[in-house]
């Protein structure tokens, strides 16, 4: 009986969704993200061992919006993460800044996530920031994009870690 009143409501779904069609257009991005971004990073060790505050952020992006759907809401570009901040022992040397092909997809209302990772023989290595881009001057591009970060390192047979905090970075050229 269940199982019979639970197809029907699954066949009424389908009904209605092919009823309805597809749009005839779909909806245009809500702004431009293309350009340079430059901001800062913020957070702490997955273990809360240490705060990183104020680390530099730039984010350089590409997005067509003249593409068709959904191309036209697709995002590439570079993310360059500074590790100066980062209060390391005397005996660890300061690492170098790292360029980072990111990727991801900004939704209707202006969420754009972006990813980037990937894994060798024993260890993955992922970078995602996950926020809200805003056009403040109403030109058609972002002007500024913050939210969540995450950069996180899995080790064969070791609990993961990295650092997990906020970013905020302002359309510069």
């Amino acid at each position: 009986m269940k199982f019979r009143i639970a197809g029907g409501l699954c066949l009424v779904a389908v009904l209605a969704v092919v009823a309805a069609g597809c749009p005839e257009s779909f909806p245009k991005p809500p702004f431009d993200t293309t350009g340079t971004f430059v901001g800062v990073w913020n957070g702490a060790t997955t273990d809360q061992a240490q705060q990183v505050v104020g680390c530099p952020l730039t984010l350089t992006l590409t997005q067509n919006v003249a593409s068709g759907y959904p191309g036209d809401h697709v995002v590439s570009g570079v993310a360059e993460i500074d590790y100066s901040c980062i209060d390391l022992p005397d005996w660890v040397e300061e690492p170098l800044p790292t360029v980072v092909n990111v990727g991801g997809i900004l939704e209707d209302h202006g969420k754009l996530t972006l990813l980037t990772g990937g894994c060798d023989t024993a260890i993955c290595v992922v970078l995602s920031l996950s926020g809200f881009g805003e056009d403040v001057d109403t030109d058609g591009y972002m002007d500024d994009y913050s939210g969540t970060w995450a950069f996180t390192i899995l080790l064969a047979g070791v609990e993961p870690f990295g650092v997990n905090g906020s970013f905020d970075v302002t359309f510069d050229s």
